[in-house]
């Protein structure tokens, strides 16, 4: 059962004037759970959550009481339900997506469908992650052809392959940008990892997975060995490797 958090008991009554001078009373606490309501059904699909939607459903437009109840509505985000807002680039728009902040789910822990979804997920990352962060869009698909991956086709075992991938990049697991290349008159689009990805996807899962596809050990790519487990447990395991 949620627990209250502080910043609704803090934020129960409180007070202002109105135009004439005389107080009104406001109670907060609605508004806050206004807001808190509207960033979880608009995030239901991990869709990426425009901050004037949440100003008109939850306050009516009112940017002014959107800047005074955030701090609380994110503070019960938090401490009852486990997220956390977190701004991403949206086309000029002050945009955000709701990520969990609790240990990620294992895959024995999936229904089949997800674990179709998130394998196929962790390779298109995984790609990208082995390639040090940022490759060219068509350079993937070509890689996803060598597994057995066309964009083109129904995959047997992940289904519409395209139509995933898309998602992917609406709930930020993927960010798509275009990127001028010397030598082409054209801008080349290029994917690196989003910000739902750096924020729940685990890079020690992602490297071991990819491995196990490749046949290699997580320490026969140093580069991403460092990055997942940090410098220190590189230099222990070459310690062991001494003695």
């Amino acid at each position: 059962m949620p627990r209250p958090s502080q910043s609704q008991s803090r934020s129960s009554q409180r007070t202002r004037l109105d135009s004439t001078g005389s107080a009104e009373s406001v109670d907060e606490s609605h508004h806050v759970a206004n807001v808190v309501k509207t960033i979880l059904n608009l995030s239901i699909n991990k869709a990426i959550i425009k901050r004037s939607d949440i100003t008109t459903i939850a306050l009516k437009s009112d940017n002014r009481l959107y800047n005074r109840v955030i701090s609380d509505a994110l503070e019960v985000l938090r401490d009852v339900y486990g997220y956390e807002l977190v701004d991403v680039e949206n086309k000029n728009q002050k945009s955000m997506i709701l990520c969990s902040v609790l240990e990620p789910a294992t895959f024995l822990e999936l229904n089949d469908s997800y674990r179709r979804k998130y394998t196929f997920l962790f390779i298109v990352l995984g790609y990208i992650f082995m390639k040090n962060g940022t490759v060219p869009e068509s350079i993937l698909w070509e890689f996803l052809q060598t597994v057995g991956i066309d964009e083109q086709r129904e995959h047997s075992y992940f289904g519409d392959v395209q139509k995933l991938y898309e998602s992917f990049i609406k709930q930020a697991y993927i960010l798509r940008t275009k990127q001028s290349v010397e030598g082409m008159n054209e801008e080349s689009i290029f994917i690196s990892w989003g910000a739902r990805a750096q924020r729940e996807v685990s890079k020690k899962e992602v490297l071991h997975s990819m491995c196990e596809m490749l046949k290699r050990k997580p320490t026969d790519f140093k580069n991403q060995y460092i990055e997942a487990y940090g410098m220190e447990s590189t230099e222990n395991d070459e310690t062991m490797d001494d003695e």
